[in-house]
C-alpha cells in the first residue's frame, strides 16, 4: 500500500493543505514547529480514527473551530486506488471510502484495505519518531527486553503475561495434594454435606415417595388441562359450524345452479345497447329519405349544358389554367437544356472513366514526383561534375609531382647510403677500442716481452683507427638536400593520393545516389504508366503527358456536365408529361387535340360558368353538401347495422328475440352469482372445508354432545387430583416442619453447585492456558526464528559487521559481536541500541509484509547516528522502498543529500 496524496481539511496548525505526488522514498523537510509531527499524527488519525477525549493522545482539532479531518489517497491496496476520508462526526470521525469506479463505502471496509491492525501495533512497528528511540535508555532492563520481545513476536509478551496469570489462577483453584486451594477446600465441604444429607435421606423414604407422587399428579393435571383446552376449542368450532350450516346449505345449492358460461358470452348491458342501436338506426333511415328527396329536387333545377362538367371539375380546371404558364416556362427550359446538352456532347469525346478528385490528387502527386526527380537529377549531375573536375585537378598535380619524384628503388638506395655514412665512424671507434682491450688481456695473461711488443703494435693500430674516426670523409650536402627534397615531395604525393581516395569515395556515393534517383525515376514512370492505363489512354506517356491528361479531364468534365443536365431534364419532361396526362384525363367537351386550344376553351367556359351561372353554382354547392350528407348518413347507417350484428354474434343468437331471452337468463344468473359472492364472504374456505365433512346438521350436534360428556369426565378427574395434591402437600409440609432434612438437602446442593462452578472455571482456565501455550509454541516455531534471522541480517548491516547474531535465550534478547562476545541490550551504546531496535522493526515488517504491506513513516528517528551509520541507514531505507513506501520527516539539512530533488518536499 502506498500513500500518494495527503489532503488536510483541518488538523492542528494545518488548514486546507495538500501534499500530492508522494513518492516511494519521500522526505518532508521542515524546521522545528513546521508541522511535520502533525502530518504524521494526521495519517494515524485518518487510518485509525481521531483520538477520543479519554485517550492521552491529543485530538489536534483546529483552534479556529473550522472543519476537522481530511483524506488520504492510497494506491496498490487490495481494492486498487482508493480515497479514505475522515471528517468530524462521531467520536473517532465519520469515514467514507471512495473507490476508483465511483462506489462509496463506509468504515467497515477500512480493515479490508489496511488489514486487521490497530493503531498501537501500527505505531509500534511501522511508524515511529525520535521519542520512540530516545526513551529506550530510560527504561528498566526488564521493560526493554519485554518491549523487544513483544515487537519481535507480534504480542508474545502479552501472551507470556496472560499465561503466568492463568497458571497462578489454576494453582489458586486446585492442587492435587494441596489443602488451601479453593477447589480442595470445597471438595471437603461437599463430601461432609453429602454424608449428612444421605443420612437424613434414609430416614425420609416416605418423603421421597410423596415427592414422586406429587410430581406424577402434577404432570397428569397438566396433561388433563391441555386436553380440556383442546376439547373447548373443538366445541367452539362445532358451535360456529352449527351457526353457519344454513348459510353453507344455501351456498352449496347456488354453486350448483350458477353456470358462468352464459355470462362469459353475453355482452354486458346487452339490452340497453340493443335498444340504443335500434333507435339510432331509425333516425338515420329517416334522414336518408329526406336527403334523397332534396337531391332529386336540386338535379331538376340545374339546366345548364356544361354545368355538371365545370361543377365536378372546377378545381382541376382551375389548376390546369393556373399552371399553364409554368408549363410553357418548363417547355422553354426543356428546349434550352436539350440545346446545351447537344453542345457538350458535340465537342466532347467519350471517356471510359469519370474524372474525380482522387485523379486530380494523383496527377498532382505525379507532377511533384517529376519536379523532384528533375531537381535531384540536376543536383546530382552538378555535384558529380564538380567532383570529377576536382579529381582531374588532383590527378594533374599527382602527375606533375610524379615527373620530379624518384622511383622507390632509388629512394631506398639513397636512404640506405645516408644511414650507413652516419654509422661508420662509430663502428671504427668500437673496433679500435676492442683490439686494444684484447691486447691488454693477452699482456696480463702471458706477461712476456713479445706480448709487450704485441700490445705496443696494437696500440699504434688503435690510435690510427681513432684518428681515422675523428676525421671522416665529409658526405655531400647536395646529396642530403636532394634526399630531403624527395622526402618532402613524396609526403605531398601521399597527401594528394589520400585526397584522391576521398574524392573517389565521394564519386561512389554520388553514383549510388544517382542509382537511387534512377530508381525513383523508374517509380515515377511506372506510376505515370499506371495513370494512363487507369484512364484507358492508348498513347505512351511522353513529355506532353500533362496536356494529354488535361484534354482527357476536359472531355470527362463535359461528359459529366451533359449527364448532370440530362438528370435535370428528366424531372422537367416528367412534369410536362404529367400535365398533359391530367389534361387528357379531364376529357374536356372539345374535339381539338391542341393543348393551347383546350386551355383556351376551359378558360372561357370557366369564366362564363362563374359570371353567368351564379345560381347554378349555388345549386352545385347545395348539391355537393347534400351528396356529402347523404354519404355520411349511409356510412352511419351501415355502422349501426354492423354494431347490431356484432352484438347478436357476441351473444351467439340469430335475432333480437333470442337476444332478449338470453338477457333475461343472464340477469337471473347474475343475481345468483351476487348472492353466492355474499355467502362466500360469510364462509371462509377453512369453514367450508370443515362443513363439507358433515353430511347433516344432526351429525354436528351429536359430536358436540360427545365432547361435552368427555369434558365433564375430565373436570371430575381434575377435582380428584386437586384433592390428592392438597393431601400430599400437607404431609410433605408436616415432614419438613422440623427443617433438618430440607436444610441438609439445600446445603448439599448449594455446596455441590459451588464446586461445579469452581470446576467449570478451572476447566475454562486450563483450556485457555493450553491454547495460549500452543499459540506461543507456534510463534516460537514459526515467526520468531525467521524474525530473529532477519534481525541478525539487518543489525549486521547497520553495524557494518560489528555484530553477527541476534538471538533469544530464556526469553531474553542477546546479541553477539564479531569477536563472539554476547551482550544484553542495556550493555550497548545508545545508537547501537537504536540500531538493534530498528533491525527488529524491519525484520518484523518483512515477516508480516504479506498480510500488512503498509508504509514506513519516520519522524527524525536517527539523531544519535554518526555520518557512517546515517549512510548505512539511508542505504537500507532506499532498498526497502521497493517493498514498503518510506516517508521520512526531518529538520536536518544533511539528510536531504540522500534523496533526489523530486522526492524532497519542503514545508
Amino acid at each position: 500500500m502506498r500513500i500518494t496524496s495527503i489532503d488536510i481539511v483541518g488538523y492542528g496548525k494545518w488548514s486546507d493543505a495538500h501534499f500530492n505526488h508522494i513518492s516511494d522514498f519521500q522526505v518532508i523537510f521542515g524546521e522545528n514547529e513546521a508541522g511535520k509531527s502533525t502530518i504524521m499524527a494526521f495519517i494515524h488519525s485518518i487510518l485509525f480514527g481521531f483520538p477520543t477525549r479519554q485517550q492521552s493522545i491529543p485530538r489536534m482539532e483546529p483552534k479556529n473551530g473550522g472543519p476537522y479531518g481530511g483524506r488520504l489517497t492510497l494506491e496498490d491496496t487490495p481494492m486498487g486506488k482508493v480515497i479514505v476520508e475522515r471528517l468530524k462526526g462521531k467520536a473517532t470521525g465519520d469515514v467514507r471510502i471512495y473507490y476508483g469506479d465511483g462506489q462509496v463505502a463506509g468504515e467497515e471496509k477500512l480493515t479490508e484495505i489496511i488489514g486487521e491492525i490497530d493503531r498501537n501495533t501500527f505505531e509500534a512497528i511501522f511508524s515511529f519518531d525520535i521519542h520512540g528511540l530516545q526513551n529506550i535508555h530510560q527504561w528498566k532492563k526488564k521493560e526493554f527486553e519485554r518491549y523487544l520481545l513483544a515487537t519481535g513476536t507480534t504480542g508474545s509478551d502479552a501472551l507470556l503475561k496472560t499465561a503466568e496469570i492463568l497458571q497462578k489462577k489454576l494453582e489458586a483453584l486446585f492442587k492435587p495434594s494441596g489443602r488451601n486451594p479453593a477447589i480442595n477446600q470445597q471438595l471437603k465441604k461437599v463430601k461432609d454435606s453429602q454424608l449428612a444429607f444421605q443420612e437424613a435421606k434414609k430416614q425420609n423414604a416416605k418423603y421421597e415417595l410423596l415427592l414422586v407422587g406429587k410430581e406424577e399428579e402434577r404432570a397428569r393435571q397438566t396433561e388433563l388441562q391441555e386436553e380440556k383446552t383442546a376439547i373447548r376449542v373443538e366445541l367452539d368450532t362445532l358451535n360456529t359450524l352449527l351457526d353457519l350450516w344454513p348459510i353453507y346449505q344455501e351456498w352449496k345449492a347456488l354453486s350448483e345452479k350458477a353456470v358462468p358460461l352464459t355470462e362469459a358470452t353475453f355482452p354486458p348491458d346487452g339490452i340497453i345497447r340493443l335498444e340504443h342501436l335500434q333507435l339510432r338506426e331509425k333516425e338515420w333511415q329517416n334522414q336518408l329519405i329526406q336527403l334523397e328527396e332534396r337531391q332529386k329536387n336540386l338535379i331538376n333545377k340545374n339546366n345548364f349544358e356544361h354545368t355538371a362538367f365545370f361543377a365536378e371539375n372546377e378545381a382541376e380546371i382551375t389548376y390546369l389554367i393556373e399552371t399553364y404558364g409554368a408549363y410553357n416556362e418548363r417547355e422553354l427550359q426543356q428546349k434550352s437544356l436539350e440545346k446545351e446538352i447537344k453542345y457538350y456532347q458535340t465537342d466532347a469525346k467519350q471517356t471510359p472513366m469519370k474524372w474525380t478528385k482522387e485523379l486530380d490528387q494523383k496527377v498532382l502527386r505525379i507532377k511533384e514526383l517529376e519536379q523532384i526527380n528533375k531537381q535531384q537529377q540536376h543536383d546530382i549531375q552538378l555535384e558529380l561534375k564538380l567532383t570529377q573536375e576536382s579529381e582531374e585537378k588532383l590527378q594533374q598535380k599527382i602527375d606533375k609531382i610524379e615527373t620530379n619524384m624518384w622511383d622507390n628503388k632509388r629512394f631506398q638506395q639513397e636512404k640506405e647510403k645516408i644511414n650507413s655514412k652516419e654509422k661508420t665512424p662509430v663502428t671504427k671507434s668500437i673496433v679500435a677500442v676492442g683490439i686494444f682491450l684484447a691486447a691488454l688481456v693477452v699482456l696480463v695473461i702471458f706477461q712476456s716481452i713479445w706480448s709487450v711488443a704485441v700490445v705496443f703494435l696494437v696500440a699504434l693500430i688503435s690510435v690510427y683507427l681513432l684518428v681515422l674516426t675523428k676525421t671522416p670523409a665529409p658526405s655531400s650536402n647536395q646529396q642530403i638536400l636532394a634526399f630531403l627534397e624527395q622526402q618532402k615531395i613524396r609526403q605531398e604525393w601521399q597527401q594528394l593520393l589520400s585526397e584522391m581516395d576521398i574524392i573517389a569515395s565521394q564519386i561512389a556515393q554520388l553514383e549510388e545516389r544517382q542509382s537511387r534517383i534512377n530508381k525513383s525515376q523508374y517509380d515515377y514512370q511506372s506510376e505515370l504508366n499506371h495513370l494512363f492505363d487507369t484512364l484507358a489512354i492508348n498513347e505512351l506517356p511522353d513529355e506532353n503527358w500533362e496536356a494529354i491528361v488535361q484534354t482527357y479531364k476536359e472531355h470527362s468534365e463535359k461528359n459529366q456536365l451533359a449527364a448532370e443536365l440530362t438528370l435535370k431534364l428528366e424531372p422537367l419532361a416528367e412534369k410536362q408529361h404529367s400535365y398533359q396526362l391530367r389534361l387528357e384525363k379531364l376529357d374536356a367537351p372539345i374535339e381539338s387535340a391542341n393543348i393551347e386550344e383546350k386551355i383556351s376553351f376551359l378558360r372561357q367556359g370557366l369564366l362564363y360558368y362563374r359570371n353567368n351561372l351564379t345560381e347554378n353554382a349555388k345549386l352545385a354547392e347545395k348539391m355537393e353538401q347534400v351528396t356529402m350528407q347523404l354519404n355520411l348518413v349511409k356510412q352511419d347507417l351501415l355502422l349501426v347495422k354492423k354494431e347490431k350484428a356484432d352484438l347478436l354474434e357476441q351473444a351467439k343468437v340469430n335475432n333480437e328475440d333470442e337476444f332478449r331471452v338470453a338477457a333475461m337468463r343472464v340477469k337471473q344468473e347474475q343475481q345468483w352469482r351476487e348472492r353466492l359472492i355474499l355467502l362466500e364472504a360469510q364462509l371462509e374456505p377453512d369453514k367450508r372445508l370443515a362443513l363439507s365433512q358433515f353430511s347433516a346438521q344432526e351429525v354436528i350436534k351429536e359430536k358436540e354432545l360427545q365432547l361435552e360428556e368427555k369434558l365433564r369426565k375430565i373436570e371430575l378427574e381434575q377435582e380428584n387430583i386437586h384433592a390428592s395434591l392438597a393431601a400430599k402437600n400437607h404431609e410433605i409440609a408436616t415432614l419438613e416442619e422440623g427443617g433438618t432434612f430440607a436444610a441438609l438437602m439445600q446445603d448439599f446442593y448449594s455446596e455441590k453447585s459451588k464446586l461445579q462452578q469452581m470446576t467449570r472455571e478451572w476447566t475454562e482456565t486450563k483450556l485457555a492456558l493450553q491454547i495460549l501455550q500452543e499459540t506461543m509454541r507456534s510463534l516460537q516455531e514459526g515467526k520468531l526464528p525467521k524474525t530473529l534471522a532477519l534481525a541478525t541480517d539487518y543489525f549486521n548491516h547497520l553495524t557494518n559487521g560489528n555484530y553477527t547474531k541476534v538471538y533469544l535465550q530464556e526469553n531474553r534478547i542477546q546479541v553477539e559481536s564479531k569477536e563472539v562476545i554476547s551482550f544484553f541490550p542495556e550493555e550497548l551504546s545508545q545508537a547501537t541500541k537504536e540500531q538493534l531496535y530498528l533491525a527488529i522493526r524491519f525484520a518484523l515488517i518483512d515477516v508480516i509484509h504479506k498480510d500488512f504491506p503498509l508504509p514506513i513513516i519516520i519522524d527524525d528517528g536517527f539523531v544519535h547516528f554518526d555520518s557512517a551509520r546515517m549512510v548505512q541507514m539511508m542505504q537500507l531505507l532506499q532498498k526497502r522502498k521497493s517493498t514498503n513506501q518510506v516517508i521520512f520527516f526531518t529538520c536536518h539539512q544533511e539528510t536531504r543529500k540522500f534523496f533526489s530533488s523530486e522526492d524532497i518536499r519542503v514545508l
